[in-house]
């Protein structure tokens, strides 16, 4: 792919900007005017703006612009057939373009200068009255009424217990009352069940020897990973595996979204090779809550994996890996 056509979409990026990107026909006119003898990078990168490559690009975070370009992509190569090294290319070239036209953030302002101490000392002419002493109690006199205190203390004490004695021995030795005893009733809330999440029905997905489905019902967009016995990870990005293994159905939630999102990958009956299949989930673009989810894989009609748990809430967070095997 050719650096030229990049340089020429970075400069109309920077001199035109939404006007020029928020249209593929004008993308592609400008560049045809600048870079006419590159056409096929030139389709590539107006492919990627129909697919909406430039809006999510504008609106990815920083730190996750790796990612993006991948899922991008993969959108582009699934969605309108492109070749994975042209769509690739294109969303990079777009992204690198769109990072440059960004404005810097501006800089902090400076913290304003310490105020210096300045001890000032008085200004009258006469020094400042003294006060008067609090009233004070001689120390003879607490000690004497503290000891008066536990004298009367003292003697209430012993007339109870006088009282007390008397008492028991003119009950004639008679069995005391034994004590009430109150039982606590706890009354048990029931628990409210989460629906399960499942497959909507008339979706067709892929079935065969291995199949692994993921489901999600809110708007973080999730994505499901397969890693293969020869070690190929199957994910937005690589839809499809040497070995047969293939992404068929890939869901990009978003916040505002509702239903349940579903994705599959399968082997064909007959074509999964023996080995270790590995498996997680990953969170690619978060609404800020964690992702409730349902993980099932069956390998040659037995179950292989069928649980179900949650998801981080921040971009990136992922499941921890299930495997299976199969012979």
């Amino acid at each position: 792919m050719n650096e030229e056509v990049r340089a020429a979409l970075a400069a109309l990026v920077q001199s035109e900007g939404d006007a020029f990107y928020g249209d593929a026909a004008r993308v592609e006119a400008q560049l045809g005017e600048r870079v006419g003898d590159h056409p096929s990078e030139i389709a590539a990168l107006v492919t990627a703006v129909r697919a909406g490559v430039v809006t999510e690009l504008l609106d990815v975070k920083p730190g996750l612009r790796e990612i993006a370009v991948g899922h991008l992509a993969g959108r582009m190569v699934r969605i309108f057939g492109a070749d994975p090294d042209a769509a690739h290319w294109a969303v990079e070239s777009w992204a690198q373009a769109l990072g440059a036209a960004q404005p810097a953030p501006a800089p902090a302002p400076a913290p304003p200068p310490p105020v210096p101490a300045v001890d000032n000392p008085p200004t009258g002419r006469y020094p400042p009255p003294e006060r008067k002493g609090r009233f004070s109690i001689p120390w003879p006199w607490v000690a004497f009424g503290g000891a008066a205190v536990l004298g009367l203390i003292a003697l209430v004490v012993l007339v109870k217990l006088i009282t007390g004695l008397t008492g028991s021995d003119s009950g004639g030795g008679g069995e005391a009352p034994s004590p009430s005893t109150t039982i606590a009733s706890r009354s048990t809330t029931p628990t409210t069940q989460a629906a399960p999440l499942t497959v909507p029905p008339g979706l067709n997905l892929g079935t065969g020897d291995v199949q692994i489905t993921l489901v999600w019902a809110d708007g973080n967009d999730l994505d499901l990973h397969v890693i293969d016995p020869s070690g190929t990870e199957i994910y937005f990005s690589n839809p499809k595996s040497p070995t047969g293994g293939t992404l068929d159905h890939d869901d990009t939630a978003g916040c505002a979204t509702t239903g349940t999102h579903v994705e599959n990958v399968f082997w064909p009956t007959g074509g999964a090779p023996p080995g270790r299949y590995r498996v997680f989930v990953k969170n690619y673009s978060s609404c800020g809550a964690p992702s409730r989810y349902s993980l099932n894989a069956t390998a040659k009609t037995n179950v292989a994996i069928s649980s179900s748990g949650t998801v981080g809430a921040h971009e990136g967070d992922q499941t921890p890996v299930s495997e299976f095997s199969v012979s």
